[in-house]
């Protein structure tokens, strides 16, 4: 379950909690009608939000609870100065997720690297530890690592009876012999 979705179910347990109590152990009708409205505010509110939240990139260095140590990057958006937004393919994640990463122009340079290289062979892009904020650039990354490379594409799958390697099923083209007319 997406923890942005149990955060707003949690949040309306809370809110009807709230309302339900407040009707409960009030006399007067015009508190009752008020913590019935604060309930629909809340609720609207809420739901408005989540909506909102959806459709905006995360920011990279507040992804706390993925592990992934490779992303497979699906498309890039850079603003010169400002920031990277980069849509990111998570292993063992059915649908990307949209993020969004300070400026660094190292990381720019990487990343178009990359891009020009995965066009030239038919790879992808991929960023290495995408979440690990000491090998991130200006954030006591290491000047060495890399963050964007380019991998090569995957081999099709064997033929039946191909073993790795095995190269005896291969075709071989022969010239037709020459036939006097």
């Amino acid at each position: 379950m997406n923890i942005l979705l149990a955060l707003l179910l949690a949040y309306l347990v809370v809110s009807l909690g709230y309302a339900l109590f407040s009707m409960k152990t009030t006399r007067s009708n015009a508190l009752r009608l008020v913590a019935l409205l604060y309930l629909l505010v809340s609720v609207g509110l809420a739901l408005y939000f989540y909506n909102q939240l959806l459709s905006r990139p995360r920011p990279i260095e507040q992804e706390y609870f993925s592990k992934a140590t490779e992303a497979v990057v699906l498309a890039t958006r850079e603003r010169d100065g400002e920031s990277i937004y980069l849509w990111l393919q998570l292993p063992n994640q059915a649908a990307p997720a949209y993020y969004v990463m300070p400026w660094s122009g190292r990381a720019a340079e990487e990343l178009e690297i990359a891009q020009l290289e995965a066009g030239q062979q038919g790879g992808t892009v991929v960023m290495k530890h995408p979440f690990k904020r000491n090998q991130r650039y200006g954030m006591e990354g290491d000047e060495k690592d890399q963050m964007f490379y380019s991998a090569p594409p995957e081999r099709p799958p064997l033929k039946a009876g191909e073993t790795a390697g095995d190269t005896r099923h291969a075709i071989e083209f022969h010239a037709p012999a020459a036939t006097a007319n």
